[in-house]
């Protein structure tokens, strides 16, 4: 499948506002609504966005490294328990710009200039949200375990960066490597056993979203992907949910 470009993603969220029931439709122009719905995502790839639209969108676009300034400048300040979405942000930052940034607290920082950080603050609130956002969502699925969010988390920061990992290189466990990733004999944890409930690994659902983050995709679009390619994950009997 082709990426779907700006008229097939415009015409999908035309259709999914006819598809659903709450917008007043008939049952038969719910039912015509979500039979072209299904047609139009077996034609384009909406998890990969439109190549000519890329650089335009790239959250992180027209940010680059500069002659550190005197002092740093306030960027974002986190939840407490948003250690691992701070640690994403923060890396993702320092992998696309070069901008080294630093924590004081819960607070990130970096030495750029009052205008640049302005910039940093817009993207790290960008990810913060979507990141937790679709945390809450997956964490509504059954069989969701604290493992299983780690493992999202780096799914969605590996995709964002397009850094995935391959064949022979080991899923993360408690956090991000710093540096050069370093190659694993391992066979990939995806390969191994899954907890009652969850049937593919939150690695491998995350990943894509995680693109879709980078790309300043609509968080009401990521998150109706996320809820469709949990669907057929949740193993049988279960009665978890996937809605926001």
């Amino acid at each position: 499948m082709k990426p779907a470009n700006a008229k097939a993603r415009a015409l999908l969220g035309k259709l999914e506002r006819l598809a659903d029931p709450a917008n007043g439709g008939t049952p038969d122009e719910i039912a015509a609504a979500r039979r072209k719905v299904q047609r139009l995502r077996n034609r384009f790839d909406f998890l990969e966005p439109d190549p000519d639209e890329l650089e335009q969108l790239d959250i992180f676009a027209g940010i680059q490294s500069q002659r550190p300034a005197r002092r740093s400048v306030h960027v974002h300040t986190f939840e407490p328990t948003d250690f691992d979405i701070a640690n994403a942000v923060k890396w993702a930052i320092e992998q696309a710009t070069g901008i080294l940034c630093t924590f004081r607290g819960d607070a990130l920082s970096a030495p750029v200039t009052v205008a640049t950080a302005k910039r940093l603050t817009k993207v790290a609130k960008h990810i913060t949200r979507s990141f937790k956002a679709l945390l809450e969502q997956f964490g509504k699925l059954a069989g969701v375990s604290a493992s299983d969010r780690r493992l999202f988390v780096r799914g969605l920061y590996d995709g964002m960066m397009d850094d995935p990992r391959g064949v022979g290189e080991r899923l993360p466990g408690d956090g991000f490597p710093r540096g050069q990733r370093k190659k694993s004999t391992k066979k990939l944890a995806a390969r191994s056993p899954q907890p009652p409930g969850l049937a593919v690994n939150p690695y491998s659902i995350a990943l894509a979203l995680g693109r879709q983050i980078r790309f300043a995709s609509p968080l009401e679009a990521i998150a109706a992907e996320l809820e469709r390619v949990t669907q057929p994950a949740l193993g049988p009997g279960s009665s978890g949910s996937a809605e926001a």
